[in-house]
């Protein structure tokens, strides 16, 4: 099983491309944090949107928007800038939650 379940603030804008084939892919950088008694970590994620998801997402999220993803790891490995073989995982999002809205 495959299954990754995370929320957290956009940390930037929507970055979106509409691929030659038609399909629509949204990536959005998000931040968690995660607390253990008194100390607070913070991860930054990669989340990426295909399709229908990834519209709406585009349409309606913003940078500070809380959202709640259910979806998958995904590993891929490729050559960098040096040479060096560059690992790297995300997450696709398979389905989305709006969380609490941002003050103005």
């Amino acid at each position: 099983m495959n299954k990754v379940m995370i929320n957290g603030r956009l940390i930037r804008e929507p970055e979106t491309q509409e691929m030659d084939n038609g399909n629509f892919r949204c990536v959005v950088f998000i931040a968690n944090d995660v607390y253990q008694g008194q100390n607070k970590e913070t991860g930054f994620y990669r989340v990426t949107a295909w399709g229908k998801v990834g519209r709406v997402v585009a349409e309606h999220c913003r940078t500070g928007t809380e959202i709640f993803v259910t979806g998958r790891l995904e590993y891929r490995a490729y050559e960098g800038r040096d040479g060096s073989t560059v690992h790297d995982v995300g997450i696709v999002m398979e389905q989305f939650d709006f969380g609490a809205r941002s003050s103005p």
